[in-house]
């Protein structure tokens, strides 16, 4: 008899471990990923390593993180003391309205077209400053809409120092000069 109540005994703590076990496995999940089957490119360069791959699990695609920092330029950390990790965005620069030269009051043409920032090419005269922007999808509404825009700044059109090829605005002691040369388009400011 005694063997039979330690029998039922043990069967009836086994049972009641095996179901404290599973209630606390029943949080555990499981998932499938497969190899991504679609290129990951960023900034025009394709992702692709073979020991820290892209993934998919049903439709949303995974990038290990430390990859995906790597390849963003953003700043990620373990934080061991509070056991979490923690990633920095930059901020993001907001455009300017107007060119930071002399007056500070010539529009910038990439934030009245809605294009990226140009690259600032200042000329050895110290008094002449080019903004470089490739327009290579950009429309003519782009150059419209800079035109009004200096208009509306108070620059005028130079008609007769204006050519085919090149245009001219002035205000007061600085000339706005505009022109296309091939997938490029030119801003320069000068003063006198």
């Amino acid at each position: 008899m005694k063997k039979i109540r330690d029998i039922a005994a043990g069967t009836f703590i086994g049972a009641l471990l095996m179901a404290g076990a599973t209630a606390g496995y029943a949080e555990v999940k499981q998932y499938v990923l497969t190899n991504a089957s679609y290129p990951i490119f960023v900034n025009g360069t394709e992702y692709a390593d073979a020991e820290h791959p892209i993934l998919n699990y049903e439709g949303s695609t995974y990038i290990p993180l430390a990859k995906l920092g790597d390849i963003t330029g953003v700043n990620y950390k373990w934080n061991e003391e509070l056991k979490r990790v923690e990633i920095d965005v930059p901020a993001v620069k907001e455009q300017q309205q107007v060119y930071s030269d002399y007056t500070q009051d010539v529009p910038n043409y990439a934030y009245v077209a809605g294009i990226p920032d140009g690259k600032r090419i200042e000329l050895s005269d110290g008094i002449t400053v080019l903004y470089k922007y490739d327009v290579t999808d950009i429309k003519d509404s782009g150059l419209q809409k800079y035109d009004a825009a200096l208009e509306a700044a108070g620059y005028v059109f130079e008609e007769h120092s204006s050519s085919d090829h090149m245009l001219f605005y002035s205000k007061g002691k600085t000339v706005v000069g505009l022109w296309f040369e091939g997938y490029d388009f030119y801003v320069m400011i000068t003063t006198d």
